[in-house]
This record gives C-alpha cells, structure tokens and sequence, in this order.
C-alpha cells in the first residue's frame, strides 16, 4: 500500500470538504436523490480526474436506481456495480473501475463506483482512499434518505390499512405492516368506547399476530384490571398498565383526540424481550400513533352517530362490514313492529310540578335514556323523541327475525316502559308530591303498538335512522287515544304475536277488539287493550 503523502491528505481534505458542501446544500434545498447527484457528481469528478461516476441506491419510492454522469463507453453504469467485485479492475474497455460497497453500521444502502480513463491500476491505493473518502460522506446521507422514505412508505400503509371501514381489520394489517419493520414481541392497544362511559376495549398482538381482543379470546389478567381500574388505564400518569404486563423493557403512547387535548382516547403500549427499542423503533412508533389516534376520532364519530338509532351489540355487528350503509341502512320496506310511548299528562306535570326548563328537560332525558334501553335490549332501533314521546321500531337493521317475532318484542318492550315509568318514574320525589296533590296513582305512559310495513332506513342530511309509512300514522293516532297506563296493540300485531305463545306474553290478556275512526286515517282502527301490566 502506498504511503499517504502531505499532497495526497490535502486532496483527500479538499474532496472531503467538496463532498460535504455539495451535499449540504442539496439537503438544504430539499433536492430529490437525481438532483443531489447532478449536483454532486460534475464538481466531484472534475477534482479527482474521473471519465464516470455512477451510485445505485433506493430513491424516494423505495426503488433501485442507477444514477451516474460521465463517460461509460456505451455500458449500461449499473451493470458494472451488480454483482461486481469491489476493488480496483481494469476493464476489457482498458479503462480503470473503482467500486465499492455503500453501507451504515454494516447496513447496506447502495454502491457506487468511479471510471478513470486508461489503466491506472498502479495507483489502486489512491483510487480507493479517494472513493473511500467520497463514499463516507455519501452513506449517510442515504441511509437518512432511505430512512425517511421507508417511514413515508410505512405512513401510507398504515393509513391504508386504517382506512378500512372495519376498524379491528384495520388495525390488525397496520400492525402487521409495522411488525414487517421492526420486530415487536408485544403490542397492546387499549381503547375507550365511544358508546358505552367507562368501557374499554383491547387487541393484543405478538410479533405481529393477533393474541388476545376483547371480543375475541380474552386475556384475563387485564380484564381484571379494567374492572379494577376502568378508564384510569388509559390516562397519561397511570402504571397499572405496566404493572399488569409484567414488562419492564416497555414503551407506553397515550392517544389523544387533538394537540393539546388531554382526553384519552386510548393507549398503546410495546413491550420488547429485554433489548429495548431503537430510536427507529420509537419514530414508528410515534407515526403509527398518529395516525391511529386520527382514526379512532373518526371511528368514534361513526359510532356516536350509530348510537343515536341502535344498541351496542348492532353497532358492533353493523361495523364488522365494510358496506354496512348500503347492505342495512339503506332505505327498504320491510314489516316492522312500531312503538309509540308518550307521559300521560305531561303538560300538566310541567307546569305545576318542574316548572323551570332544566327541570322539565333533566326529567324527560332519565325517562327517555331509560325507555330507549329497554327498546334496546328487546332488539328494537330508537327512531325518533317528539316532544315526550320515544318512537321505537322493531326488525331493523338487519331484519333477521319474522314479523311476528318483531311484533312480539314490541309488545314486551311496551310492558316493560309501563313498568319502568309506573314503578321508578313514579318515586321521583316531585312526581310523588304531584300525586298527593292531585290525588293520582303516580306516573304513566299511553303507549300503541303496531306491526305494519314501512319504509326504514338513513335518510335526509343528518343521516338519521327513521321510518316513514301509513303504519306509523295509525300508531300514533293509536297511542293517543290510550287512556292512563294503557297499551293498545294493532289487530295485526297481536295476531302475528299470539300464535308464537312467547312465554312473556302469557301473563297478559287483551280485552275486546275495539274499532275507532280517527282524523286523517281512511279506515278506523281496529286494536285491542293489554291488561295485566
């Protein structure tokens, strides 16, 4: 090897420092990987004295590229760096080629190589400390730029796969695709319900691969915890997470709904085998959090609105389908059970027992918020309020059951309103003064039960879950002419309901069919009383 001469050390300092400047300023003005080497490669040349100059690396896209400037006597540049052996060689050209191989910390992130005119192998010494010092300030840069174009390339696949309309396979791809990066023994993403205050839910993965959900196979230590602690886990000061993993290697991301929001939304916590993360990790960490928390935001959003018609469990089903807008809720006629529910004397209770506004609105909200849940847990959709009076319908979304069966749980959620507001609403202590005043028994509801075919689905600008059909006519007119406590049940309904000899129906008995005109309906009436509420 030759001696490094005071000459050649210059050289070595001035190409270093050309080198360095070239590749500061195209970083400076955020040059694309071409620009930077039509930038870098002329001046550099021009020093060293070479014919050619050629770099294959990754672009932008992640794509290997050849880029070179000079003299290659016809030869594709990138030809001479595949599968070449590095070093100094004399080409069949009689020219000199000088390669080797770019690379940070023994990570490859290209090559590159040099073409001097003629046969300059008695100076390979030189020729390699030349390239070496090119080369040392050129692997860095590229590292960086391939660096910051995986995390863009892995960005848009994670948002790719968020953006499935099914959140839970959504998240399970994003998280694959993160683990394809980085290897992840544990992930933990712990979220809050929308819907339901106080529910959390969770998906555990290792390496990659679902372990444990909560609506899969659960995983009994931290759903001990979240009874334990609920919502608390979640919080940014919390360690019970951390506790309940066992982990010490671990990294925690609390999901915020918005910069400088301190409302948790969720938590995602990593946990290694005891080596802890690289800063690589924690960036893509940190961009997987992102985006995810932007996600659940407009997760939540479809929910909330979801909730303002259907019980958890239906969200739950709706939302494992991708198409569920145009498979369930788009507008259809099918035979729904309809429910009408209004207070019985609600005017006179306003004025002369809750008087102010907020108390009138504070009652309605504990009556209705009650009324809708037991709409719910009969599997009936909460239409509308109007004034005092809860709507509910029977077989949407997803129309699984018969007609009579509809008609069945419209009547046994009607029995259990009554109950409901003549045994709980009743004790209300104003409404229980009211009664002493007025000598009446309480509070009541005059409900009417309906089973007739309607047209159901989303519709005007709010995208509201709603019903629109003569059946819904007569059910309020039905509903209004009930008398105090009373139900009154449709001829159709009762006698899709009756035959299916529902257990809960024995209980009750029906009196006489009754026949009354009303206004704007052509045909009269024709319903029954349900006694024994």
């Amino acid at each position: 090897m030759d001696d490094l001469t005071l000459e050649e050390l210059k050289h070595l300092r001035e190409l270093n420092r050309t080198v360095d400047d070239l590749l500061e300023e195209s970083l400076k003005h955020r040059e694309s990987v071409e620009k930077a080497f039509n930038r870098l490669f002329p001046p550099v040349m021009h020093l060293i004295g070479a014919r050619g100059m050629c770099v294959t690396t990754l672009d932008e896209e992640l794509v290997s590229t050849t880029f070179s400037h000079g003299e290659f006597d016809g030869v594709f540049p990138g030809t001479l760096l595949t599968g070449s052996r590095w070093g100094v060689r004399k080409l069949e050209s009689g020219h000199t080629f000088v390669s080797q191989q770019l690379d940070v910390v023994g990570t490859p992130v290209g090559s590159i190589g040099i073409l001097y005119e003629g046969d300059r192998t008695s100076d390979a010494a030189k020729l390699a400390r030349a390239l070496e010092t090119i080369a040392e300030e050129l692997d860095t840069v590229l590292a960086s730029i391939q660096t910051a174009a995986e995390k863009h390339q892995l960005l848009v696949t994670i948002n790719t796969y968020l953006a499935n309309r099914v959140f839970e396979v959504g998240m399970d791809g994003a998280v694959r695709a993160l683990c394809e990066k980085v290897k992840l023994p544990g992930f933990l993403l712990l979220y809050r319900d929308a819907v339901e205050s106080g529910a959390l839910h969770y998906r555990m993965y290792k390496y990659g691969q679902l372990e444990h959900a909560s609506n899969g196979r659960r995983f009994t230590t931290l759903e001990d915890a979240i009874r334990a602690y609920g919502p608390n886990l979640i919080t940014p000061s919390d360690k019970h997470l951390a506790q309940v993993l066992g982990e010490r290697k671990a990294v925690e991301t609390v999901l915020i709904s918005g910069v400088g929001d301190s409302h948790a939304l969720g938590k995602i916590m990593v946990w290694s085998g005891g080596d802890g993360f690289s800063a690589y990790t924690i960036d893509l960490l940190r961009l997987l959090a992102s985006t995810l928390s932007q996600r659940l935001i407009d997760y939540n959003r479809e929910r909330i609105h979801l909730s303002q018609f259907f019980s958890s469990q239906a969200i739950d089903e709706l939302l494992k389908d991708p198409d569920y807008e145009r498979r369930y809720l788009a507008p259809r006629a099918e035979e729904v059970g309809i429910l009408f529910a209004d207070i019985n004397g609600f005017t006179r209770i306003c004025e002369q027992v809750l008087e102010r506004p907020e108390r009138i609105g504070k009652f309605v909200d504990d009556w209705s918020a009650e009324s809708v849940r037991i709409l719910h847990r009969h599997g009936g959709v909460f239409d509308k309020m109007v004034g005092d009076c809860v709507i509910g319908l029977f077989g949407p979304p997803f129309f699984k059951d018969s007609p009579g069966n509809r008609a069945v749980a419209a009547i046994k959620a009607a029995a259990e309103i009554q109950a409901f507001t003549r045994d709980t609403m009743s004790a209300h202590p104003e409404i229980s003064r009211l009664s002493e005043i007025l000598k009446m028994p309480g509070l009541g509801v005059a409900i009417g039960v309906n089973l007739a075919v309607s047209f159901c689905g989303l519709f005007g600008p709010n995208r509201n879950y709603t019903s629109f059909s003569t059946g819904m006519n007569q059910t309020a007119r039905l509903q209004s002419l009930g008398a105090f406590r009373e139900t009154l049940v449709m001829k159709e309904a009762w006698e899709a309901a009756s035959p299916l000899k529902d257990p809960a129906l024995a209980k009750y008995t029906i009196g006489s069919l009754d026949e009354t005109p009303v206004k704007n309906v052509a045909q009269p009436l024709r319903y029954y009383r349900l006694n024994g509420i």
